[in-house]
């Protein structure tokens, strides 16, 4: 899933083959993409499972402010992706949680959903409120879960606050 850079044919084929080799390649796109292949549905009910339950480790260790336990959920490499009203950013080992000593005060997670998307990997949101002191937020997160050789983590993390809401003047 992680895989490597791609590098350019060490033998390229001689001109006349390409336009045969394009057109072959064209009639096997449009074929796969007439006939899509089922995943089996034990592996998405098992894959929704397995990702639910590391879902819920990551909210029961922010509630009881288990740090070492809340990083172990997340996939230690330089493509994690944290995504947020500043924008994208990549990377575990410059990632500000890792070592933040703050914790919210209060954090509610609501409508925890996951959703297969292809074996080992599963999308996830919820809706949250969250409260620091006397400031309070609420909004959707979400996470992109992957089946790793050491077991579930979590590759992908957003938090989008809610607009405030006003009501309309009389």
């Amino acid at each position: 899933m992680w895989a490597g850079e791609f590098s350019a044919p060490t033998n390229p084929m001689p001109m006349m083959r390409i336009p045969l080799f394009f057109a072959l390649l064209t009639a096997v796109a449009c074929a796969t993409a007439t006939v899509a292949t089922p995943v089996a549905q034990t592996s998405t009910v098992a894959d929704s499972a397995e990702a639910l339950a590391l879902f819920r480790e990551n909210i029961d260790a922010i509630h009881k402010r288990d740090r070492p336990r809340y990083i172990a959920t997340y996939l230690q490499s330089p493509r994690l992706a944290r995504n947020g009203p500043d924008g994208l950013e990549l990377g575990f080992e410059n990632w500000p949680a890792r070592t933040s000593t703050s914790w919210p005060d209060t954090l509610m997670a609501r409508d925890l959903t996951v959703v297969p998307l292809a074996p080992g990997v599963v999308y996830g949101t919820y809706r949250y409120d969250v409260r620091y002191g006397d400031s309070v937020s609420t909004g959707v997160s979400e996470r992109v879960f992957v089946k790793t050789p050491a077991g579930w983590r979590i590759a992908v993390t957003t938090a989008f606050g809610s607009p405030l809401v006003f009501s309309p003047r009389p």
